[in-house]
């Protein structure tokens, strides 16, 4: 129990600083420890509300929420989050791996080329990226932040500001898929005790990961969502590329390849965007 603890504080307080609930990360672990996928989900997803509860609380008192854009992604999130659980029993899980896997590369490029949009164009990008974020959260059982982080990367250039409104959404998105699969998903057994640690250790995590970001330059957390968006990438891939055997052959080369050639476009279209000099290439 103080394993399952420890852990869950020390991610949550990495993943709060980008604005992103732990739990994409915590869930294999925790089914790693003998939890069913389901309880594992529950955790998951108890603890992201509690860390991105009291970061959105913190960030919000600092002036970096903007809860006019947050509404402007949050609400067809919201909408599409149950639409995400229903499909969720009713489609190869594979393929909404590989689905997230290909935002999370996009989300990759947003963050090292940031470029605002403006106007109706920016209105119709975040509403669709927000539906998008529902309805995968809901798919998946996460918070679905990276695709909440691209939408944000097209209107603010701050990675504060970036880090703190994606994690106002995220809240809200988590929130409504806990509350979702709690309603339509029978009981599912899980000790009071392992509940109340690792929620309480979500709710240190998120603390210290806002008191972190708050004082650290904004390159620093830049380099923080690059970080946890690339190892992300890697151990989604991971999953996908374990899943031979387990899933029909056909579907199997379907999902690699996709992601595979999701690669090989990421590195094309950056290896244009620094030769051509369009945008200067960010100073890692």
């Amino acid at each position: 129990m103080i394993g399952v603890a420890l852990l869950t504080y020390v991610l949550a307080s990495i993943f709060a600083i980008a604005g992103m609930g732990a739990a994409g990360v915590l869930i294999p672990n925790y089914i790693t420890l003998g939890l069913s996928v389901h309880a594992a989900m529950f955790l998951g997803l108890g603890q992201n509300t509690a860390e991105l509860t009291v970061a959105t609380a913190m960030n919000s008192r600092e002036g970096l929420v903007e809860w006019r854009k947050v509404a402007r992604v949050l609400l067809p999130a919201i909408l599409l989050v149950p639409v995400g659980v229903y499909i969720n029993l009713r489609i190869p899980r594979v393929l909404v791996l590989v689905a997230f896997d290909l935002f999370l590369l996009f989300a990759v490029y947003r963050m090292l080329f940031l470029r605002n949009i403006r106007g109706e164009r920016a209105e119709i990008a975040t509403v669709v990226l927000g539906a998008l974020e529902g309805f995968i959260a809901g798919l998946i059982g996460m918070d679905a932040a990276p695709i909440a982080l691209i939408a944000f990367a097209y209107l603010f250039d701050n990675p504060k500001k970036i880090s703190a409104n994606t994690a106002a959404t995220a809240l809200g998105v988590s929130t409504t898929a806990l509350l979702t699969y709690y309603v339509m998903l029978p009981s599912v057994p899980i000790a009071a005790g392992t509940l109340i640690g690792v929620v309480t250790a979500g709710f240190l995590g998120g603390v210290t990961g806002a008191f972190l970001m708050h004082r650290v330059k904004p390159r620093h957390v830049r380099y923080t969502m690059l970080a946890i968006l690339a190892l992300a990438f890697v151990e989604i891939f991971a999953k996908i590329a374990s899943s031979a055997g387990r899933i029909p052959e056909g579907l199997y080369i379907l999902s690699v390849g996709l992601v595979l050639a999701g690669t090989l476009a990421f590195l094309s279209a950056l290896a244009v965007k620094l030769l051509r000099g369009r945008t200067k290439a960010p100073a890692l």
